[in-house]
């Protein structure tokens, strides 16, 4: 049996904890009541908190390294078509990645039991990870709905003046798992995590009461995939990430409220679990690699899936966001819960020139929160 440490919310270890709190509040401050008088098509500023509107239901994304720009997910709801859509943070705009701008290369080595290229007339890209190696030609792994579930691999090319994709292969996930987030190892396999099973008619009051419900799978080429030792048990795994070293899985447990770190690779897992108090959704790491936001929902199961399966442009779903420190699982709120103008329903956060970007999986922009000093970021 894998060894189990909980470690307490920042909230009872210290002062910083302290500190960072009446910094969260601060730019949360913008009231809520005003912000809602704002219509949808408003892009005004709510407070101190900025959007980038047009940005359709931006679920994940993933920072290009050593660039201005920042890929993004499009998690369209049933009979939408979605996108990958590209953000340019030298001006703050997005725009999307048309089908017809992605060339068509399979490499049926790798993935020789993959059936054919994605339908991009109902593709729905959802959780994203672009591989830390590659240099100028890093490999894109993106979550799929549309048509089959599956993880869709795309080559990125960074020597023009733009990333260009090519589609190259799929992994088809097994039966009974919808996937949600994907993490890539130095080694070539990627983890995956299942947020439930999709023929469980009972799954979502499972969610609510945080019972075990789906699954974290690893897959390589040429074995495929396996259960990841120490991950039973989990309610809800969602976002996930993935040490340098590969030694290490960090996945949000959302209906569990909790972000589990566990040991992989050298004998028996170890996994700790630190509580969030909220639904955590997804993980992204700090620029530097040394802490990790934490974003997700401040509301309940059956709450949150309403929003996802309504037709709603924007939902007033609270959000929020913290970051984690990887060794020691300490969290510091940067983000105050709530509603910001119009958007909710956060998901998560990444750090882009100092501010820190916020997802959501339901709403026509992203949000760009002034950042907080906090030792590590």
């Amino acid at each position: 049996m894998p060894r189990l440490d909980v470690v307490p919310h920042a909230a009872t270890r210290g002062p910083l904890a302290f500190v960072a709190l009446l910094i969260g509040l601060a730019i949360g401050a913008a009231p809520q009541a005003a912000a809602q008088a704002q219509t949808a098509s408003n892009c005004a500023p709510a407070g101190a908190v900025r959007f980038i509107c047009n940005a359709i239901d931006v679920e994940d994304w993933a920072p290009i390294p050593d660039t201005h720009w920042v890929i993004g997910s499009d998690l369209a709801p049933a009979g939408r078509q979605g996108y990958l859509q590209l953000f340019d943070t030298r001006t703050d705009t997005v725009s999307k990645v048309l089908p017809d701008e992605i060339a068509i290369r399979p490499d049926k080595q790798t993935y020789p039991d993959c059936p054919g290229p994605v339908d991009m007339k109902v593709f729905g890209p959802h959780g994203l990870d672009l591989t830390r190696g590659g240099g100028q030609h890093p490999t894109l792994y993106v979550i799929n709905h549309g048509g089959r579930e599956s993880v869709e691999v795309f080559a990125t090319d960074l020597t023009g003046a733009k990333p260009k994709f090519s589609w190259t292969g799929c992994i088809v996930v097994p039966h009974g798992f919808w996937p949600d987030g994907v993490a890539s190892f130095a080694d070539g396999g990627i983890v995956v995590t299942s947020l439930w099973d999709p023929t469980d008619p009972h799954r979502i009051d499972k969610l609510s009461k945080g019972e075990p419900v789906g699954g974290l799978d690893t897959w390589y080429p040429g074995k495929g995939w396996s259960v990841v030792p120490g991950s039973a048990g989990l309610s809800g795994p969602n976002g996930v990430l993935a040490s340098a070293d590969g030694h290490e899985v960090y996945v949000a447990v959302w209906s569990g409220h909790a972000v589990a770190r566990i040991s992989r690779g050298r004998g028996t897992p170890r996994v700790a679990m630190v509580r969030t108090g909220f639904l955590t959704d997804n993980l992204r790491w700090s620029p530097n690699r040394r802490m990790i936001f934490v974003g997700g929902q401040n509301d309940t199961v059956k709450d949150v899936v309403s929003c996802f399966e309504s037709s709603a442009v924007n939902c007033p779903v609270p959000f929020k966001v913290d970051i984690m420190q990887p060794r020691t699982l300490k969290l510091t709120p940067v983000v105050k819960s709530g509603v910001y103008g119009e958007m909710g329903a956060g998901t998560g956060a990444i750090e882009v020139d100092h501010h820190i970007w916020v997802s959501s999986f339901r709403a026509d922009r992203i949000a760009i929160f002034p950042s907080p000093h906090v030792p590590g970021m």
